[in-house]
């Protein structure tokens, strides 16, 4: 791929751009999303480098030149690997930012969120030429957004999967492991032929892949109620047992997963809390020692 071209992800209506982003090993790059067959919207204005931002405008201009115009820039949800371009780029083409409101809400003061987007929202694709569906659908983050195009199967699922590596849930950014899983089953349901993320590469067998991410997330759950019936009551103590076969150098990230597990397990009367914050003791319910 050249500097100044889309790498093709063989789904009709929509074409990628990777840039490179302050984002979490082993991605390196957030995917752009060029959606749309004449008119277009830009999905992820992710990059805050300079470098990356011309090469992403100079795109844009491209299409323009083509007769093509870009309708607005759409954020999946508010991390800054999603949306550190979006002032340069909303500002150099005049078009609005657009994201739920529990995106706007996190990026109050940082980043200005025009206009709104949900479910509600019946016709966001047909400005463009597609079949387009609004999902909300929270836990990686409260805001969090995916893009269904209907007719031809594909899914932009932004940070509810990656074909790079797991996602992490971050309690202490409003992530929630039990949303989580029952919007990633409910994607499943929906049936997409084709996921792309915004870490790596397009997913084949969407509806395969959904499933292994819920079955890894559901075993990773087990190990971690195991740990906590073993007696690791802290925290740490979690993560070590649970997480014997991840690198000790992503035990930090994996903690906040951890917790966001511990979290739902709470949730569904499988263990106890005693304490809080770092202070916190987790302990099986009496019926699960």
């Amino acid at each position: 791929m050249s500097d100044h071209s889309l790498q093709d992800t063989t789904a009709p209506g929509v074409e990628r751009l990777p840039l490179r982003t302050p984002t979490l090993p082993p991605a390196t790059h957030t995917n752009s999303f060029f959606v749309g067959r004449r008119d277009f919207y830009l999905v992820e204005p992710a990059s805050p480098y300079g470098p990356e931002q011309v090469r992403l405008h100079d795109l844009i201009e491209a299409r323009q030149q083509r007769g093509h115009r870009l309708l607005g820039v759409i954020a999946t949800h508010h991390h800054p690997d999603h949306i550190g371009g979006a002032t340069a780029v909303c500002a150099r083409f005049g078009v609005p930012l657009m994201a739920h409101i529990r995106t706007r809400e996190k990026l109050a003061g940082k980043v200005s969120v025009h206009v709104l987007i949900d479910e509600e929202t019946t016709d966001l694709g047909a400005p463009v030429g597609l079949d387009l569906a609004v999902l909300h659908t929270p836990g990686h983050a409260p805001g969090h957004l995916c893009l269904f195009e209907r007719s031809a199967g594909w899914m932009i699922v932004g940070d509810m999967l990656s074909s790079l590596s797991s996602i992490v849930i971050d309690p202490d950014d409003d992530g929630d492991m039990d949303a989580y899983i029952t919007e990633l089953q409910r994607m499943a349901a929906l049936g997409p032929t084709t996921l792309l993320p915004a870490h790596g590469d397009p997913v084949g067998d969407g509806v395969a892949r959904l499933a292994a991410y819920v079955a890894h997330r559901e075993a990773r759950e087990e190990r971690v109620r195991r740990a906590v019936a073993a007696g690791a009551e802290t925290l740490t103590a979690v993560v070590v047992r649970a997480y014997e076969d991840t690198p000790a150098w992503l035990w930090p990230v994996a903690a906040k997963s951890a917790r966001a597990h511990l979290e739902r397990l709470r949730l569904h009367r499988k263990v106890t809390q005693v304490g809080k914050n770092t202070a916190a003791r987790w302990r099986p319910m009496e019926d699960e020692r």
